[in-house]
């Protein structure tokens, strides 16, 4: 045995000669295979035991500080001890049943080549660590040079078998409860990708399709080699459009059930739609001294976001609060036994996660709903644009905007926005940095504090240590992380072709209207529940007698803003008013609270018309809705949301319908035609359906159950532009020294992770603040999961832990809250912009 192997790896080594030894005398097929996978399995041991030691030697110096120990190399070492002691736990349960009458032979036998297969693959990569080591001896950079690229580091080591990390051993370095998760959601991926790709699915039956289902879920259950080709040949052949339709299973009707049924009860749970209009926001600088002497406020002008899918789409962002606060957003007025909580003094801003590609706050909600809880404030989660349909900067834009609304909106948000921090994870966090980047460039108010959870902050595949990690990662394989990034950073000429298409067509009737006899203004999405007056309607002088006189009586005389929709309110006489409003299937029952309406109709028309045109700008979906007081007298005063009277007789309802058929084949109907198809393609899933026998989907379905070996370097046929808001780590000195305050928390086996300790060093050698939390055992999009693994319940708790700091902490006297240039003076004193 060789004098230098660590303690696991002796006892491991120990066991292997063992049990060489007792299966060399075995003589048939499975007791020779036993035999030969040992005395191989001794050889990597101690291959990987000399590899370990050498990187272990240096690891340390790529560390963010002594009390902050982690980088890839470190990563590396982890996985491969974790690698050691899933061996030991497999050979002394060979020990133990070997000798026993019901031993199963080959179970062990695929078990013990798995495991030495494993180790196999990992000495590797910890050989293409030493390469990368090589390339940055004299930087102490984690990124590899610009002399070196990832297709170099490739081609110098050996082919990577990736197909021993998703089988027998899929999450062998995580612990129970997440290894569990992570098994089922393999073997989902697995069975899904069957029913994506079937050819014989379009005519199939409910029935036939569920059985198809559970059959495949089976079969990858009891044959996780088939599993393992499966998945390693769909990360490596399926296209982006797979990626999408397999983590939009997330957005599907029961798992939006599921947030309210088992998570946290909160008692504001809305979504809200924001017009694309222009913007005016107060410049960081408030005021400046004109040559009379006056002091003038200054403003910055926000533009509608625009890039590839043209203007005037309208942004979706959802609020969510523990509390109904006074001023939010329909929550109407209430009697003093009953008042609402008082304004927030913070509000914490949200972008989700789902590699640039996919989810949305509905499918975050579920750890959102506990952030909500105990940080006691409200939470602001936008609905970006999705790629491939809307790569960057899309995305960045729109939540750019989504920010400057809030500046000029936080009254109708519940808080005061005294601070303002800005959180996301993975790709929202990306987005985040994005967004902090964007004020400084703008001159707008700066966020007050910055969380990141597991960020990407280098857009771009250059090789280091941790990127390594995701050739092993089960919920980000590499094949997949690529395609997202190239979705995003580098979209293919034909989806930009098919992009400026419909932005042509949309500019085409948009052009058309200037001969009709009203302007069109902004209109409401898809997603509008019900209409007793057509959406479609342009905005512009309301008509007195179209109004009904108790059109105003409960939501116009408390709210002044362009920032109000009126509180939908369900009427109970007679009729079924399912269609009219949604109600969320809490873990609370709905409260009957007294409510004051005031029956004053109003006598200025004009007052009444400005506040109808703001109000038809602004969906919300109300999923706390408040239930009417069981009044008669007042229900009939009672309007439906839109404006209109309750109709109970069918010559109305006629009308209306009509009006709507007819706004439909107009100019107006058009063009709202045109804005939900390019909304349909940004935020939707693509529908699961064969592919016929001409198809091009067949190209993607090439060697899936194939054993194909194949170097991950055919996946860098791209460039990525080195644009600071794609990716912060190349932003300049003097923009990141003017970030607030940020904490970084990111997981060591995460191939995000070396993008997080690199811009943590940045930020601290530029006199930032800034902290950097690495927590072990968990894997990149933990906060999903925070139901199914107690460990993902203690990383949303460490979350949690550092948001509050955030929010608690005193406001530093620079820039991103009083607008002066000087960064170097702190000051206890807070203040709103």
């Amino acid at each position: 045995i060789p004098a230098d192997l660590q303690p696991a790896y002796h006892k491991l080594y120990s066991d292997c000669r063992e049990h060489a030894a007792y299966f060399a005398k075995d003589h048939t097929e499975y007791g020779q295979r036993l035999h030969a996978a040992h005395i191989a399995w001794q050889d990597f041991i101690v291959l990987a035991n000399r590899l370990v030691l050498q990187i272990d030697a240096f690891a340390h110096e790529y560390d963010l500080d002594a009390s902050t120990p982690g980088n890839g190399y470190r990563s590396f070492i982890y996985v491969t001890n974790a690698c050691i002691s899933h061996g030991r736990s497999i050979s002394q349960q060979l020990h133990a049943t070997r000798a026993t009458l019901f031993f199963r032979k080959k179970f062990y036998m695929k078990e013990v080549e798995a495991c030495s297969q494993l180790l196999c693959s990992l000495c590797t990569c910890l050989q293409y660590l030493l390469i990368l080591r090589q390339w940055s001896t004299t930087t102490g950079d984690l990124f590899a040079s610009g002399r070196h690229t990832a297709e170099q580091l490739f081609e110098l080591g050996d082919t990577i078998n990736q197909y021993c990390f998703y089988g027998r051993c899929l999450g062998f370095q995580y612990g129970d409860s997440i290894r569990g998760v992570l098994r089922f959601l393999g073997i989902g991926m697995a069975s899904y990708s069957e029913t994506y790709y079937s050819q014989s699915d379009n005519g199939s039956s409910a029935l036939l399709k569920t059985t198809r289902s559970l059959w495949s879920s089976g079969k990858y259950l009891m044959n996780p080699e088939l599993r393992a080709r499966r998945i390693v040949n769909i990360s490596q052949n399926a296209k982006i459009d797979f990626c999408k339709s397999f983590w939009f299973l997330a957005e599907s009707e029961l798992m939006h059930k599921l947030p309210s049924i088992v998570g946290s009860s909160i008692k504001v749970n809305r979504l809200i739609e924001l017009p694309a209009e222009p913007l005016r926001v107060p410049a960081r600088r408030p005021q400046v001294t004109t040559e009379n002497g006056f002091e003038e406020q200054q403003f910055v002008d926000v533009p509608v976001p625009s890039a590839h899918l043209g203007p005037g789409l309208p942004i979706s962002v959802r609020l969510l609060s523990a509390k109904r606060r006074t001023g939010m957003l329909g929550e109407g007025r209430y009697r003093g036994w009953r008042r609402p909580s008082p304004p927030s003094n913070s509000i914490l801003f949200h972008c989700h996660g789902g590699g640039f590609v996919a989810q949305s706050s509905k499918s975050h909600e579920l750890y959102l709903r506990d952030w909500a809880v105990e940080l006691d404030v409200p939470i602001l989660s936008v609905d970006y644009s999705l790629a491939p349909e809307a790569p960057f900067p899309r995305a960045l834009q729109e939540v750019y905007y989504a920010y400057c609304w809030l500046l000029n909106n936080a009254e109708h948000l519940g808080t005061t926005a005294e601070r303002i921090i800005c959180a996301g994870d993975s790709a929202g966090a990306n987005l985040s940095i994005g967004l902090a980047l964007k004020c400084i460039e703008q001159g707008v108010r700066i966020p007050d504090g910055l969380f990141l959870a597991y960020c990407p902050t280098l857009v771009s595949f250059v090789p280091s240590p941790a990127r390594l990690l995701c050739l092993m990662d089960p919920l980000l394989p590499f094949g997949f992380m690529m395609r997202c990034l190239r979705a995003y950073a580098a979209p293919t000429n034909e989806m930009l072709q098919e992009n400026a298409k419909h932005v042509e067509e949309l500019e085409d009737i948009r052009n058309g209207q200037v001969d009709t006899e009203k302007p069109i203004g902004s209109f409401n999405s898809s997603r509008r529940t019900s209409t007793a007056k057509s959406p479609l309607t342009p905005l512009g002088p309301v008509n007195p007698s179209d109004e009904d006189e108790s059109s105003d009586t409960f939501a116009s005389a408390s709210y002044h803003s362009q920032t109000v929709e009126r509180t939908d309110l369900p009427h109970t006489e007679g009729s079924d008013n399912s269609s009219c409003v949604s109600f969320e299937d809490d873990s609370q029952p709905i409260e009957h609270y007294p409510i004051e309406i005031s029956a004053e109709i109003p006598k200025d028309d004009a007052s009444a018309a400005y506040i109808d045109n703001f109000l038809d700008k602004y969906l919300i979906d109300t999923a706390t809705m408040e239930a009417t007081e069981e009044n008669t007298a007042i229900e009939q005063k009672l309007t439906l949301s839109n404006g209109g009277v309750k109709c109970n007789s069918e010559e109305n309802i006629l009308v209306e319908t009509g009006r709507e058929i007819v706004a439909m084949d107009s100019l107006p109907g058009r063009l709202q035609e045109a804005v939900n198809n390019i909304i349909n393609r940004c935020t939707q899933s693509y529908e699961i359906h064969g592919t016929g026998s001409a198809a091009p989907g067949q190209q993607d379905v090439r060697n899936m159950d194939a054993l194909i070996a194949r170097s991950p370097s055919e996946e860098f046929a791209f460039d990525v532009p080195k644009d600071p808001f794609l990716s912060p780590y190349w932003a300049s000195d003097e923009w990141l020294s003017q970030l607030p305050e940020t904490k970084i928390l990111t997981l060591n086996m995460d191939p995000c992770l070396d993008d997080c300790v690199m811009l943590a060093k940045k930020l601290k050698r530029l006199g930032r603040q800034v902290s950097l939390e690495i927590l072990e055992g968990l894997p990149h999009g933990f906060l999903n999961f925070t139901m199914l693994s107690n460990e993902a319940m203690d990383g949303s708790k460490h979350c949690i832990k550092s948001l509050d700091a955030l929010l608690r902490a005193t406001t530093d006297n620079n820039d991103d809250s009083l607008g002066n240039d000087d960064t170097s003076s702190p000051s206890a004193c807070s203040a709103t912009s």
